[in-house]
């Protein structure tokens, strides 16, 4: 394991080094905000069932053309099993792919996502702390 001595490291690096930072927990915030609008799509009987999903996977608008209504109870329940669950696995194909976009390699679920944002929010702060303790006694 290699140490870091703190004497190398000059206000260049410090500057640098918080722009990284910075840049990160934008990229992080872009992700976060992107996968909030992801919408998933899903459909079953022919296009008879249209099922939407928000970026959580909760279902949150469900089509039916009156045709469907002629299938029997447990066919309309099949189908519309189909469908949902078509428009769950549209919302998490979306949200790998944006997560892969990003540099993420595996899908990381929410609360994973805030904690991860926080820590490197927190990380942010401190490092700013220090950079003004060490322009005060610089």
């Amino acid at each position: 394991m290699m140490l870091l001595d703190p004497g190398s490291i000059g206000p260049d690096d410090l500057e640098r080094v918080g722009r990284e930072a910075e840049r990160t927990l934008a990229r992080l915030a872009d992700v976060q905000e992107r996968l909030a609008a992801v919408r998933g799509s899903g459909t079953a009987a022919d296009g008879h069932i249209v099922v939407t999903a928000d970026s959580s996977g909760r279902i949150d608008k469900i089509e039916l053309n009156p045709r469907v209504m002629r299938l029997a109870s447990q066919d309309l329940a099949d189908e519309l099993l189909r469908a949902v669950n078509a428009a769950q696995d549209d919302c998490a194909r979306q949200a790998g792919e944006l997560l892969a976009g990003a540099g993420v390699d595996e899908v990381v679920d929410e609360a994973a996502f805030a904690a991860m944002e926080r820590r490197l929010e927190e990380a942010h702060t401190s490092f700013v702390k220090e950079m003004e303790r060490y322009g005060r006694n610089g």
